[in-house]
């Protein structure tokens, strides 16, 4: 029986090279990086830099690199999003633990896919995407798609695949009080499962965003990075503006990840 909790990847924001039989287009590369901390006792756990291609204002694909607070690379993520706008293909993988999950798509079929380390044996899950879908970092676009209901006070409900259980499960999202990040303030939104009593024994997510400019701030939740049981746990992940003293060994050079 598969215990693991549940696993969010929600941050957002490289090129990784398309092949495209059409005119060719223009891409934009956007980088930034985010600093994860235990949201138990605050401290500084790792970070992720992002390097994002945008084409015709919309992310096709980024990639994704981890690294201790030593500045040791601890995962790597690319994700595709040339099939899906909130359902990436995408693969993540620990080199450490021999650790991978993603989301593939082979003649049509689309697979979660899960490695629990190098000599494991491959499991796969297959599910069909809705435009109600999202998945791993999918989870930003979906909810900026959303973003007007979510400020009216709308519940949004949607499906969530989570490669890492191997599982669709049902999620809601709906706007909470709003905070305040380098000083600037930001509107909140809070996703929980979708599901009687279930929700109640999982700790929900909360996103902060800059409302004029939609760019996701902070996430509270579970993280993607693993601890010494090979589980994901709670992080508090803030994209600053100004790199951290404790990120002093962490490289955020675009095209240097």
């Amino acid at each position: 029986m598969n215990t693991r909790p549940l696993l969010f990847c929600l941050p957002a924001l490289v090129a990784l090279g398309f092949t495209s039989t059409g005119p060719a287009r223009a891409a934009e590369t956007q980088c930034f990086t985010g600093y994860a901390y235990h949201l138990e006792d605050g401290e500084y756990a790792y970070s992720e830099h992002h390097e994002q291609s945008i084409i015709d204002g919309e992310t096709e694909s980024w990639k994704v690199t981890y690294r201790s607070p030593a500045g040791e690379i601890i995962a790597r993520k690319t994700l595709d999003f040339s099939a899906n706008p909130f359902v990436p293909l995408y693969q993540m993988n620990m080199p450490g633990s021999g650790y991978m999950e993603g989301i593939r798509r082979e003649d049509g079929q689309w697979q979660m896919l899960r490695r629990e380390g190098e000599d494991a044996a491959l499991e796969t899950e297959d599910f069909e995407p809705n435009d109600r879908m999202a998945a791993d970092s999918g989870f930003h676009p979906f909810v900026v798609s959303r973003f007007d209901s979510l400020m009216q006070g709308d519940t949004v409900k949607f499906r969530f695949a989570v490669a890492g259980r191997q599982s669709v499960i049902k999620m809601k999202s709906r706007r909470i009080d709003d905070g305040r990040f380098e000083g600037r303030p930001t509107v909140r939104f809070e996703t929980e499962l979708d599901m009687f009593l279930v929700s109640f024994l999982v700790d929900s997510l909360v996103l902060a965003y800059h409302e004029q400019t939609r760019e996701l701030k902070e996430y509270r939740g579970l993280g993607n990075m693993h601890d010494a049981s090979g589980d994901p746990y709670p992080v508090r992940v803030s994209y600053y503006s100004e790199k951290p003293a404790e990120a002093d060994r962490v490289s955020t050079n675009c095209g240097g990840a």
